[in-house]
């Protein structure tokens, strides 16, 4: 639902430059670039294969794209020149125990009229796939190591000079698809979201994603987003001195 989200609320909005930071192997920053007019993406990633396919995957759909490979560190994003007019930060925070030092240098970056788009999974759901599997994201590299509610999320917005224009729970889909998958122990790579599981596990998360999606459109998904949030889905702004 992520992309109808991006869609819905980034209607009528225009960018010239588009940075998509982690974007691991989505179409967001594609998406983004399409609804907003944007000719091409920045994609900020530390895994080189993410960046070459993110290229291609822009040049089959007429857009141009620049790579940016290196880790989240504040000192790095001095490798960004100029202001974005919308930054994609999706699935991002909960990996960083910095989260405060990196989107407070990712809004130096945002142009005075720009948006950012924020992602990050729920407490909840984060300690539910915790409570069915013990393991979950314990020996990972890449894996979680932040947790937000929404009162989390909110001051760590607040604290970085952004103001909510929509603040959403969504995904139930994924909460589903996620208690399966997690509490089969599927294996997926953190760094990108990419599944290694295969087989009948596989097999069956795909179903249960698509046939829970199905359901929940057709029934509601906003209500069913803030009974089963996976995550919280963010549009901010700048907060100007005025307000």
């Amino acid at each position: 639902m992520i992309d109808s989200l991006l869609r819905q609320h980034l209607a009528g909005f225009r960018a010239s430059r588009l940075l998509d930071v982690g974007p691991g192997y989505n179409a967001f920053g594609r998406i983004a670039a399409h609804v907003t007019g944007a000719g091409s993406v920045t994609y900020i990633d530390c895994n080189p294969d993410v960046i070459a396919w993110q290229a291609e995957e822009c040049r089959k759909e007429g857009l141009t794209a620049e790579g940016l490979l290196f880790s989240l560190e504040p000192a790095a994003l001095g490798a960004l020149s100029g202001q974005y007019d919308l930054i994609l930060c999706q699935e991002v925070f909960e990996h960083l125990s910095n989260a405060e030092a990196i989107l407070t240098g990712l809004v130096d970056h945002l142009a005075p009229r720009g948006r950012m788009v924020v992602t990050v999974p729920t407490k909840g759901s984060e300690q539910w796939l915790k409570r069915i599997n013990p393991n979950y994201m314990k020996n990972d590299p890449y894996g979680h190591v932040r947790e937000f509610d929404e009162a989390g999320l909110r001051r760590l917005l607040r604290e970085a000079g952004l103001q909510p224009l929509v603040f959403l729970p969504t995904q139930p889909h994924y909460f589903i698809a996620h208690t399966w998958f997690f509490g089969t122990r599927m294996q997926v790579e953190e760094s990108t979201g990419k599944i290694l599981t295969k087989g009948i596990r596989g097999f069956v998360s795909r179903k249960l994603f698509n046939l829970s999606k199905k359901l929940f459109c057709a029934t509601g998904f906003e209500r069913w987003g803030r009974l089963l949030p996976r995550n919280y889905f963010v549009v901010a702004h700048k907060v100007r001195p005025d307000e």
